[in-house]
């Protein structure tokens, strides 16, 4: 008798194990490199940047609808126009931003191949370098910004397994106010790489 409550917790060990692996079958890991192209941001002139996208995106079953979390990290370098107003006296410099962002998406799908459309928002930080005349010399302080951040994307899909995937990415940031100059600030990135489950 003593053997059958035994019995029983093997098997919700054993049924806890299954559900376990069959939620994190749902779970992609995107991982992303690419260009950043700055379309508008005042009197600046952007170099093309780079870009790295990292996220974990929830697929529920075979619906089509899905879940991410992104983190974006996009850095280009400037030059400004003497006559710009910025909040930084570095006339050529580099501006990082960052992203942490979540939303909800569509996704189409073949065999092999598929598509989709996604919209998210959450924090935008932005930072860049300023110089400060000291009786030492110069420091160079990291000056730093927040604000709502948004994106769209569009993506191609590409599966070379049920669960692994080729992906070609453009994806679109509107910007916020707090831009480096003061200004509506506008990124198009685009960027190639795989998304894939961990089992």
């Amino acid at each position: 008798m003593r053997r059958y409550p035994l019995l029983v917790l093997i098997l919700a060990a054993c049924f806890s194990a299954r559900a376990q692996e069959h939620f994190l079958s749902k779970l992609y890991f995107p991982g992303l490199v690419g260009l950043d192209l700055h379309l508008y941001d005042g009197h600046l002139v952007y170099k093309k940047g780079i870009v790295l996208n990292t996220g974990i995106e929830f697929r529920p079953g075979k619906k089509t609808v899905f879940f991410r979390f992104n983190y974006d990290a996009l850095s280009s370098r400037y030059i400004s126009s003497p006559l710009s107003a910025l909040p930084t006296n570095v006339s050529n410099g580099t501006l990082h931003l960052n992203y942490f962002l979540a939303g909800v998406g569509y996704r189409k799908r073949n065999k092999l191949t598929g598509w989709y459309l996604l919209a998210q928002t959450g924090l935008e930080q932005r930072t860049y370098d300023k110089v400060t005349i000291t009786s030492d010399g110069f420091t160079i302080d990291q000056v730093g910004k927040k604000a709502l951040g948004v994106k769209f994307t569009a993506g191609l899909e590409y599966y070379l397994a049920e669960h692994f995937a080729l992906v070609l990415e453009p994806a679109f940031y509107p910007g916020s106010y707090y831009a480096l100059q003061g200004s509506s600030n506008k990124n198009l990135s685009v960027g190639i790489g795989f998304t894939t489950t961990l089992f």
